[in-house]
């Protein structure tokens, strides 16, 4: 026999989290039944501490990751701006498209 679990949150919560979960194809029941599927498999949550959300973690590996790429060596843009990079990229396919025609 099934049981039933209840919660409370902000209704505005709910829906926005209804509409996500339909967009990921599942409910809150199925979200339900896998986080305690999890916590019995595991004797733990799903996230570090209970102060930690799904989120909070995801953010933290992703950092993480980012931190861990190496950058690459300084090349002659380092330095120029967002509107420098373009005007040189222009000039170059500018200079290319000439020597084509020539």
């Amino acid at each position: 026999m099934d049981s039933m679990v209840t919660a409370r949150m902000p209704q505005g919560k709910k829906e926005t989290g209804n509409s996500v979960l339909r967009e990921l194809g599942t409910n809150p029941s199925q979200l339900i039944n896998d986080v305690y599927d999890y916590v019995i498999k595991n004797k733990s949550l799903p996230f570090k501490n209970k102060q930690d959300t799904f989120e909070q973690i995801d953010i933290h590996e992703a950092l993480t990751f980012i931190k861990s790429i190496p950058l690459p060596a300084s090349n002659r843009f380092a330095t120029m701006t967002d509107d420098e990079i373009k005007q040189e990229r222009l000039n170059h396919r500018l200079l290319a498209e000439k020597q084509v025609i020539k």
